[in-house]
């Protein structure tokens, strides 16, 4: 059980964190956590909810490549509820079994598309190594640009903070849901 309710537009709540919720419901038509949770410090919750809206669908990146890297951010912060939810998009998506496979047991990337290693490859180095290889980072720049390199780590970076806010409100994946692998 979550330890805060997710905000709605009722009289319980602040006019800033009815503001956020509206807006959320106007833009994305649900309150999908953790912006839901940021509504309670108002605008923040707006601006995320915002920003994961246009990392997911209007960048240059396929929608595979999008939730491959999800996939790889929840991997990083050992986000089950992240990972169940962005596992099913990215199959449904065209991401792969064998790269989801590797993110999750943290294997080996040799039998990946190129694509699908060197997403894998940047996340790795960025969330948990804390540093990006020359080499890693001239491949991606290679590949997706200035603009697609930014794209993917902003999105990358984005699900670590969700990660953040979903543990502090201790929001867990259903248990039924498709959980990580304990490493």
């Amino acid at each position: 059980m979550p330890r805060l309710p997710i905000p709605s537009d009722t009289d319980e709540f602040p006019d800033e964190t009815r503001a956020a919720v509206r807006h959320i419901l106007e833009t994305r038509k649900s309150m999908p956590p953790p912006s839901s949770y940021l509504t309670y410090a108002g605008k923040a919750g707006e601006l995320l909810s915002d920003l994961v809206d246009h990392l997911r669908y209007h960048t240059t990146l396929t929608q595979a490549e999008t939730e491959l890297a999800i996939c790889t951010a929840a991997r990083a912060a050992n986000a089950n509820y992240i990972w169940a939810s962005h596992v099913k998009r990215g199959l449904t998506a065209g991401t792969r079994e064998e790269a989801i496979n590797a993110i999750d047991t943290h294997g080996p990337l040799d039998d990946l598309t190129a694509d699908e290693a060197m997403i894998i490859r940047l996340g790795r180095e960025v969330l948990e190594e804390g540093a990006v290889s020359d080499d890693t980072f001239q491949t991606v720049r290679e590949r997706y640009g200035e603009k697609g390199l930014m794209e993917l780590t902003a999105l990358m970076s984005v699900y670590m903070m969700n990660a953040s806010v979903l543990r502090v409100m201790d929001h867990q994946a259903a248990e039924d849901a498709r959980h990580l692998t304990p490493r």
